[in-house]
């Protein structure tokens, strides 16, 4: 393996990627790093929107949503009530599958992937690169890349030695988990993504192309750990709104990760930009999280100097400008829908409300799960 980089790539899910992929497609030299064995589960709902669909496509990744089911509409369900809205043009697959894909693409434009081996940032020097220690079951070695991309997520510890980069977590985030159901009772519109709001958090459910069920959830961790886990917190939020389940989900694995809304004070040091969900996050809810994933990567990467250029001292904050400006508007709206879904009286009102006067629900669709007005059911 080469020690000398164009560019290295830390994380390999949707951000890095379509980052690798673009980058390999442009004739740099490339390294995707991901300490996971390979393919592996994340904690995802498992579906994108159709700005995220539109975006892989544009790239040339499109063949990664080959076996996913399309997303024509979202139901909002709080108490015995629900809303429904299209949101056609999204896709729901698994995050195993669509990742594997879009490496297997990245790899077949050249890029060299690395999975199983952990990845830390040395102290930036003035040489012309960043020197990156990697470690695996068996050996450890160094290698040197002319940029950095941190794309290892919101448990990412890239950046934790550059200044003011580190994580701010929000005091009143919720924790994510996720699970895959072989079997659901009853039956759901296959597509369709089910939310559901209750005390304590709330789930969504959607249908993967191969009959299985994906189920995802942001939990408050008091209620959480009140209820015993969050197998029978889940459970209660779906009989809270009228969908009796009598199955036993600790018979399945959940995968689980920390608080979720998060933020970084600075996007970047010397060499290295944090991209995707390393950047910071919001709860999403409609498959927005990878669809700022996704259009972060081919941000950062318009913006990425010639590897033999200088690096300017200034690019961490043109950056964080993008970034804002790209990202950080669709992110508002999401986090005011989260006080919402964090208080359950509030999200009936609103259905009450979007069921009265559609085209309330039409603007807020249009503005969280990005389609376009009038698209209210």
């Amino acid at each position: 393996m080469k020690t000398d980089w164009d560019v290295a790539i830390i994380g390999a899910g949707p951000a890095g990627g379509v980052a690798a992929a673009m980058l390999a497609a442009r004739g740099k030299r490339v390294l995707l790093i991901e300490r996971s064995a390979w393919p592996r589960d994340k904690v995802c709902g498992g579906c994108l929107n159709a700005r995220a669909v539109a975006a892989l496509t544009e790239e040339g990744l499109g063949s990664a949503l080959r076996g996913s089911r399309p997303i024509e509409q979202v139901a909002w369900h709080v108490g015995g009530r629900a809303l429904e809205h299209a949101a056609p043009g999204g896709a729901a697959i698994l995050r195993s599958e669509m990742d594997a894909a879009i490496v297997a693409e990245a790899v077949a434009r050249g890029c060299t992937f690395l999975p199983g081996t952990s990845a830390t940032l040395l102290p930036a020097t003035a040489d012309a690169h960043r020197v990156i220690r990697l470690r695996d079951c068996a050996r450890e070695t160094k290698v040197s890349a002319s940029a950095i991309l941190a794309c290892d997520g919101i448990g990412g510890t890239s950046l934790s030695g550059e200044s003011r980069a580190g994580w701010r977590i929000s005091r009143k985030s919720w924790i994510g988990v996720s699970m895959t159901c072989n079997a659901w009772p009853g039956e759901l519109d296959a597509k369709t993504i089910h939310m559901h709001v209750g005390r304590g958090g709330y789930a969504g459910l959607a249908c993967m192309s191969d009959g299985r069920v994906h189920l995802a959830a942001a939990l408050d961790p008091a209620a959480c750990r009140k209820a015993g886990g969050p197998a029978p917190l889940i459970e209660a939020i779906f009989g809270s709104c009228g969908r009796n389940v009598r199955s036993d989900f600790s018979a399945g694995r959940f995968h689980g990760t920390g608080g979720l809304t998060r933020r970084r004070d600075r996007l970047g040091g010397h060499r290295v930009l944090a991209v995707g969900d390393a950047c910071g996050y919001v709860e999403p809810f409609t498959g927005e999280g990878m669809a700022w994933a996704i259009c972060c990567a081919r941000e950062a990467v318009e913006l990425l100097p010639a590897p033999d250029a200088q690096w300017p001292c200034d690019l961490a904050d043109r950056w964080q400008a993008i970034h804002h400006a790209t990202i950080g508007h669709r992110q508002r709206w999401c986090r005011g829908l989260r006080t919402m879904m964090h208080h359950p009286a509030l999200a009936a009102s609103a259905v009450a409300v979007g069921r009265a006067a559609p085209a309330v629900s039409s603007f807020l669709a249009s503005r969280v799960c990005e389609v376009q007005p009038g698209g209210a059911a």
